[in-house]
């Protein structure tokens, strides 16, 4: 899993700061941080559904397609919750 800061080439920029990015392979652990953050900071939804939402979990939501697995946190904040669980 790598974490990333979000910039204007990535879906999600501009509702979102950073994403957590898994390989195909780490399934488990997506599973496993998607249970924690929806316990953490309540439901979400996908990406691609996050602006159909009214009103949309404003910390977190996740994405998955063909090309990636990802989770999505809104500030710094939501960042520091995830370092002092997960790490980096």
């Amino acid at each position: 899993m790598k974490v990333k800061q979000l910039d204007r080439r990535f879906s999600g920029y501009g509702n979102f700061k950073y994403h957590i990015q898994f390989q195909t392979n780490e399934l488990q652990k997506f599973s496993d941080v998607r249970n924690w953050c929806w316990q953490t900071w309540g439901p979400s939804c996908e990406l691609e559904h996050y602006n159909k939402i009214n009103p949309p979990n404003g910390f977190w939501c996740w994405g998955s397609t063909e090309w990636y697995i990802r989770i999505y946190l809104a500030t710094p904040a939501e960042y520091s919750w995830f370092l002092l669980k997960w790490g980096e």
